[in-house]
């Protein structure tokens, strides 16, 4: 499939068109044989441009022969609302599709390995730069759709930040378990649904390590299915406990890992967790 070709006005139309205003727009048509047709084409001009310049925000543009620059504007986060000032002089890797994007607070990203899939971010662009690290027009994509459209009907599922944690950074509770707070915090008026945990080494050094979620003083209240073995690489997760997916005030997400007897025999250990919920305001 391709792009469609958009059919153009015959040539009787838009002669019709002439000393008309659109109704869209609201930008004037010259008349034929109007003297000074530059006038009236200033006017249409300076109407596009102002409608253009919303569609300019966040744009990724070529402004250099290797470089590139975005143009700042501001996107919305849930109820929140982040600015971004814009830049130039932007570098990239060359011999490599570069993927352009900011992220949740703003901050502008370049990588070579694709958008993520873990993490809130904003797609702005590809760019493919040969061997020099020089790329042309036509080697921008730009990506900001991706962001701007969704489907219809779907609830508006947040996934928080996604984090990994080291079996060192766990607190020794002094039993068979430990502990960490995850950094960001789930906003109050939140549904909990569940969570994913991707576990990339296993969390070795005892004969048995699980996992649940919940919150200090109800570690598994997003664990309806507790028990989520860790011992080795996998992926597991579960939804949240019925009674307690509603968050009336802000949250600090609690990930417990416990062992068959003593925390502290846990020797290895890294998995990614990421919790989803949606924000009812």
């Amino acid at each position: 499939m391709a792009n469609p070709t958009e059919t153009t006005l015959s040539s009787s139309a838009a002669a019709s068109l002439s000393g008309t205003t659109d109704g869209g727009t609201g930008a004037a048509f010259c008349t034929i044989g109007q003297a000074e047709y530059y006038t009236s084409d200033y006017q249409k001009e300076a109407i596009n441009n102002r409608i253009l310049a919303a569609a300019n925000k966040l744009r990724a543009v070529k402004d250099g022969a290797a470089t590139f620059g975005v143009w700042s504007g501001e996107f919305s986060d849930g109820a929140s609302i982040v600015s971004y000032a814009g830049s130039s002089g932007n570098s990239l890797t060359s011999s490599s599709t570069n993927y352009i994007y900011l992220s949740e607070s703003g901050v502008l990203a370049v990588n070579t390995t694709g958008f993520p899939t873990g993490a809130v971010h904003v797609p702005l662009a590809t760019i493919a730069a040969d061997a020099s690290g020089e790329f042309d027009f036509a080697d921008i994509t730009d990506c900001r759709a991706r962001a701007l459209l969704r489907t219809v009907g779907r609830p508006g599922l947040k996934r928080l930040v996604s984090q990994t944690l080291d079996y060192a950074s766990f607190a020794d509770n002094g039993d068979a378990t430990g502990h960490v707070d995850l950094d960001s915090d789930i906003p109050s008026g939140s549904i909990v649904i569940g969570w994913k945990a991707v576990v990339a080494t296993g969390f070795t050094g005892d004969t048995n390590a699980t996992v649940e979620l919940g919150r200090s003083g109800d570690t598994d209240a997003f664990s309806a299915d507790p028990g989520q073995s860790v011992l080795a690489a996998a992926t597991v997760g579960s939804a949240a406990k019925e009674t307690e997916a509603f968050l009336a005030a802000s949250t600090t997400p609690r990930v417990t890992v416990t062992g068959a007897s003593d925390f502290g025999s846990i020797s290895a250990g890294s998995m990614t967790v990421t919790i989803y919920y949606t924000e009812l305001d």
